[in-house]
């Protein structure tokens, strides 16, 4: 059987429109599922018959970094296949950074993943789309569990604000819609008083931010949200916005 490809759920904002407004960025998202094209990668659009059941993901944002642990489960309906499993690395803006380090897991066991590009990103200094791809057998009727652990700078934006995203529309590529997602961010030298804009928003318990999905197909007409976002204003990165260019120019 010809293998099939299969990428993560949980990465992509709409970088061109707000590439004006950052200085630097990376995205992190959910494993989905992908085609090879002549040594690149693109995106399917519906897998056929491998369901995403769940996502659990655990995040620990710093005002320098982002670490996140996603563990999705996958059960096949349908008959035996191999799928070519990957998760996106994206970067935005001049000096913007890619993963600092990507690592995966299939049943428990590590697996080595090969780093393509995406057959229909640029790659150029402005922005560039990779991804971290594996190969992946499902006999019929399987459940399989994957884990991808990464690291990646926080978003800057113009004024110095910082900005955590991660986007769940990778994950629509599997078949159906997602059975439920279950999100927390942990925040480490940065107050929840901070932030400025979170989307959709969370529930917030002390420095934990949670949000939680159920049946879901990210960035459908239903209005399944497509992307988490939030940015935060440290005091430090405000004083000196403000000494730059003045107390009312602040961005909104």
């Amino acid at each position: 059987m010809t293998p099939r490809f299969v990428l993560g759920p949980f990465l992509l904002l709409p970088f061109v429109m707000l590439s004006a407004l950052l200085g630097a960025r990376s995205a992190r998202a959910d494993d989905g599922v992908i085609e090879d094209v002549g040594g690149a990668a693109r995106l399917m659009q519906d897998q056929g018959h491998i369901r995403m059941a769940s996502e659990t993901v655990r995040g620990r944002v710093t005002p320098d970094t982002i670490e996140m642990d996603c563990v999705f489960v996958l059960e096949n309906r349908g008959p035996a296949d191999t799928v070519l499993v990957g998760f996106p690395d994206r970067s935005s803006g001049l000096g913007g950074d890619p993963l600092y380090c990507f690592r995966s897991w299939v049943d428990g066991v590590e697996v080595n993943c090969d780093r393509i590009p995406d057959a229909d990103y640029g790659h150029d200094l402005e922005e560039s789309l990779y991804w971290w791809t594996k190969r992946v057998r499902f006999a019929a009727g399987a459940t399989r569990t994957i884990r991808d652990h990464y690291v990646a700078a926080p978003g800057t934006y113009v004024g110095g604000s910082e900005e955590f995203d991660s986007i769940l529309e990778t994950g629509a590529s599997w078949s159906g819609t997602i059975g439920k997602a279950d999100i927390t961010i942990t925040l480490e030298g940065i107050s929840p008083a901070w932030i400025q804009i979170a989307d959709p928003p969370p529930r917030i318990t002390g420095k934990r931010l949670h949000w939680s999905f159920r049946d879901f197909e990210p960035g459908s007409a239903d209005g399944s949200p497509a992307t988490i976002t939030f940015d935060w204003w440290s005091p430090e990165a405000r004083a000196r916005w403000e000494k730059r260019n003045g107390r009312d120019s602040v961005p909104e």
